[in-house]
């Protein structure tokens, strides 16, 4: 090979390189220099016991903490990010949440102002409510946490982890990429995810009697049942396996991977499904 082909060659990877690090820089440099602008708004509200609290943000977390109140008092954080301070911060202050009452349903109430390119907005919400309140939330990008709260529960991201702890009321609770966690609940749950983990860990004080449906696809299955549990029992898995410490009468077909039976009078119903994971019950 010649001395000019060389020359040649080592100027084309050169150029290719300089197109790739340049191609890089934009999309890192695009993120990097954004502005980041971040405000606070507290409200308060009255809400009765027994009362609905609904709340939907798209980007952001949710955290429900019931207490000895009788009102709702949210906190809402809202964070802009755009190419400038001055476009982040008028990004922010555009953004409003208030509390809209109707009937016994409060409800959070977020306004945005048209997105453009290079701009984005996320409003994070934190409330403490009266323990007895029944729950409506829904979010997209961003965990939902739940404690101390008697009533029903219906939550549910894409993005994100849901837990509730000390719950007693009706659960139902889904995502798709994150874990399920259920700890000291009593009452009916409903729980999904695709992607993580859930754990199901009923209260000693929990009535014997609940139906309890739990599927994952990704993910292992850990079931702690209420005292004196009585249900029909259905549990499968695809790749993993099933372990019970709990006294369940085999019927049906009974394999390594599914499990079909009845603890107790089968008042209830349990039924627990996975694909890649496995399943523990006690």
């Amino acid at each position: 090979m010649n001395k000019g082909c060389l020359t040649k060659i080592s100027l084309i990877c050169l150029l290719c390189l300089l197109i790739v690090s340049a191609s890089c820089c934009i999309n890192i440099g695009g993120w990097s220099l954004n502005a980041r602008y971040e405000r606070t708004v507290q409200l308060s509200a009255p809400l009765k016991s027994g009362s609905t609290l609904a709340a939907q943000t798209h980007n952001g977390g949710i955290t429900i903490a019931g207490a000895d109140v009788t009102d709702c008092n949210l906190t809402a954080k809202i964070t802009a990010h755009a190419l400038t301070d001055e476009d982040a911060q008028k990004v922010a202050e555009q953004t409003k949440v208030t509390l809209v009452p109707f009937g016994d349903r409060l409800t959070v109430k977020i306004e945005k102002p048209m997105i453009m390119t290079n701009r984005s907005v996320s409003v994070e919400l934190n409330a403490t409510v009266p323990n007895k309140t029944s729950l409506e939330l829904n979010t997209h990008n961003g965990g939902v946490k739940i404690t101390d709260i008697v009533g029903d529960i219906d939550a549910a991201t894409h993005n994100g982890g849901v837990s509730a702890t000390k719950v007693e009321g009706s659960i139902k609770l889904e995502t798709h990429n994150g874990s399920v966690t259920c700890k000291d609940i009593s009452g009916d749950a409903k729980l999904r995810t695709h992607n993580g983990g859930i754990k199901v860990n009923y209260s000693e004080a929990a009535k014997p009697v609940c139906n309890v449906s739990v599927v994952t696809h990704n993910g292992g299955v850990e079931f702690v049942s209420p005292p004196n549990f009585s249900a029909t029992v259905d549990v499968s898995t695809h790749n993993g396996s099933i372990r019970t410490d709990l006294p369940i009468t085999l019927t049906g077909e009974i394999t390594k991977r599914k499990l079909t039976g009845k603890i107790g009078s089968d008042e209830g119903r349990l039924h627990l499904e996975t694909h890649n994971g496995s399943i523990s019950i006690k």
